[in-house]
């Protein structure tokens, strides 16, 4: 009798044994399984941040800025050049062609720019042309876009900027600088005037001057040229 209350003894112990097993065992893949819903969503990233790179610059424009030289029977690409920055003078005036050519025709400004123009496949008319300024003045760095008349304003007083729209212009036609009234989506700025401002002794830098062309997703959020076509020169000070 004492040996079959043993044996029952026995049994109800491993019943008891396999049922907590079976449990945990149940818990166990519950808690795995969690956690593993848990790691998958804690790895989505927010890629709201990140840089776009989508961006492709395919314009093939090849520009250049061209003085005309001493005797007026040639336009010169410019590279750097000294001039004297003295108040209400002017510093250079100079024009963008579609071109990196070292010397380049003298002719009217509407036909230089369109001969240039015309020999890319791509109709390049759709593209129009800014410019960008650096200088430093004490301890500030000035680096500004320029795309239209009002962009010239901010440091006016160190060195005003005036643009100008030969090509619209009839032959032998007299034409001041073009103002932010008279700007539209037919203007084509091929032309640049430095003048020194009131207080151009504060620049403590060279100037660099860079032309582009461009279309409208030619430029960071921070309205910057991030394109390729584009060419710079450096005006040092006399």
């Amino acid at each position: 009798m004492k040996k079959f209350f043993i044996i029952l003894l026995v049994i109800i112990v491993l019943i008891v044994l396999g049922y907590n097993f079976s449990k945990k065992k149940e818990f166990t893949t519950e808690t795995v399984e969690n956690n593993t819903a848990v790691s998958q969503e804690t790895t989505v990233t927010d890629d709201s941040n990140e840089e776009d790179t989508s961006y492709v610059d395919d314009n093939p424009i090849t520009l250049g800025i061209y003085s005309m030289n001493s005797s007026n029977t040639k336009r010169v690409l410019m590279k750097e050049v000294t001039k004297p920055w003295i108040y209400h003078k002017d510093i250079i005036e100079y024009n963008v062609f579609y071109t990196q050519d070292e010397e380049i025709d003298a002719t009217r400004l509407a036909i230089c720019y369109d001969k240039y123009a015309d020999l890319y496949e791509e109709d390049v008319s759709k593209y129009r042309i800014g410019y960008n300024v650096q200088f430093s003045i004490d301890n500030e760095t000035i680096n500004k876009t320029i795309i239209s008349p009002k962009d010239t304003e901010e440091f006016y007083d160190y060195l005003e900027v005036y643009l100008y729209d030969g090509y619209h212009r009839a032959p032998g036609e007299w034409y001041s600088h073009t103002t932010e009234e008279e700007f539209n989506d037919e203007t084509l700025l091929l032309g640049i005037k430095l003048t020194a401002g009131t207080k151009v002794d504060k620049i403590n830098s060279d100037i660099t001057l860079t032309a582009f062309s461009y279309d409208l997703d030619d430029f960071d959020k921070n309205g910057d040229y991030i394109g390729n076509s584009k060419y710079s020169i450096i005006i040092h000070k006399a």
